[in-house]
């Protein structure tokens, strides 16, 4: 099958977050299936030698074509992109696309529909009732004169989890939902004991202390104020906590302030962002992964964690919580209702006996979640798209 993703960030520029490394792993078990898989991208974050711009390079398997920046223009484009469509997506099977909110995308699905490619349209959480609240005065007028039209059209809508999906029947859109999860890297991120501990001791952490890790991004989105009064009634117990990742809108910064202001400084311990293959220590490492955002289309350090054995408590507006609930094994941790007080009482009935979620929660993450598992069912979505179109 030929298969062309676009999104206007791609790997490496790991900054971006996580649909940066969620694309790129599809992408690369598609390559490794024999699937003929091109991605059509920006090299905005990355410096790449002027010689590799708008030419084919192969990164892990994968064809990929970075174009220029725009620039000139403060959001994300690519003049000479959408010069060289239609050429570059002729004799498509299917093109798969991550860019709502993106002027980006919005050439590319006018390129593939005057060429009758079906457009397989990533939400990613764009549509969100969160994504709604933050700019609505720009993303209102923006949605109804240019991404709507687009939606309409899309052979399919994919959405991460069943949450994301409830989310759209508002807005009454009649293209139809594909769920596809976000795959797991388990060629880097899997269940070590031993590596946790070989970890903790290069770090000066006792073994037997819980180890709670907050990991990713520190953003208004993820809801770290709500355990600013949840920690504060967990002083009498033992524990650290792990920070990874970097400060987005100052909210990290505010978190830690608290920490020092409670006397609970020597409780931190502070990394700045690691590449996604180089976390697999940290997760085996810690005892608890805590995420107590606000939306979650999706959560992939949800699934990375668990991955590796670390135990889960994350917020009911979290995508995978769904999944948690309806599947994993009983010890995967816990989904909260975004209540300070329900997660200061459930961390304190953690904190009297810790445990790791261990490696029956990591062999239920590889099975369901897993590059290969992923990529065979967005196969499977792709032949469904197609046979629907012959019909």
């Amino acid at each position: 099958m030929r298969i062309i993703h676009a999104v206007p960030v791609y790997a490496p520029a790991w900054q971006y977050g996580g649909p940066v490394l969620s694309v790129s792993r599809l992408c690369e078990a598609l390559g490794r299936a024999g699937h003929e898989i091109r991605v059509i991208t920006t090299n905005t974050g990355i410096n790449l030698p002027e010689n590799s711009i708008e030419k084919s390079v192969m990164r892990n398997g994968v064809e990929v074509i970075y174009f220029p920046k725009d620039t000139y223009k403060k959001f994300i484009y690519s003049s000479a992109l959408e010069a060289a469509l239609p050429e570059i997506l002729t004799g498509a099977d299917i093109f798969h696309l991550s860019a709502i909110w993106q002027p980006f995308g919005i050439p590319l699905q006018k390129a593939a529909h005057q060429l009758e490619i079906p457009v397989l349209n990533s939400l990613r959480g764009a549509l969100s009732p969160y994504s709604w609240q933050r700019s609505w005065w720009k993303k209102i007028p923006y949605y109804f004169y240019k991404e709507r039209y687009w939606l309409q059209q899309a052979a399919g809508l994919h959405v991460t989890s069943f949450q994301e999906e409830k989310e759209l029947e508002g807005l009454r859109l009649k293209a139809p939902c594909f769920q596809l999860p976000n795959p797991i890297d388990l060629e880097h991120l899997n269940f070590d004991s031993s590596l946790g501990l070989h970890w903790r001791d290069n770090n000066r952490i006792d073994p037997d202390i819980p180890l709670l890790l907050i990991c990713g991004r520190q953003h208004h989105k993820k809801g770290l104020d709500l355990l600013i009064p949840a920690l504060q009634q967990l002083n009498q117990y033992d524990w650290k906590l792990l920070m990874v990742g970097s400060d987005d809108d100052g909210t990290g910064k505010k978190f830690i302030n608290f920490l020092k202001d409670q006397g609970l400084q020597d409780r931190l311990i502070q990394l700045e962002s690691i590449p996604a293959p180089d976390l697999n220590a940290v997760y085996n490492a810690a005892d608890l992964l805590l995420l107590p955002s606000r939306h979650e289309n999706f959560g992939n350090v949800v699934i990375e964690a668990l991955g590796c054995g670390c135990a889960v408590a994350v917020s009911d507006k979290t995508g995978v919580g769904g999944d948690l609930l309806n599947g994993a094994p009983a010890n995967f941790g816990a989904v909260l209702p975004r209540q300070a007080g329900a997660w200061a009482d459930w961390l304190a009935n953690w904190l009297k006996n810790p445990q790791r979620a261990g490696k029956n929660c990591a062999q239920w993450a590889a099975q369901r979640y897993s590059s290969e598992t992923v990529a065979k069912q967005a196969v499977a979505i792709y032949h469904q798209i197609l046979e629907s179109r012959q019909r």
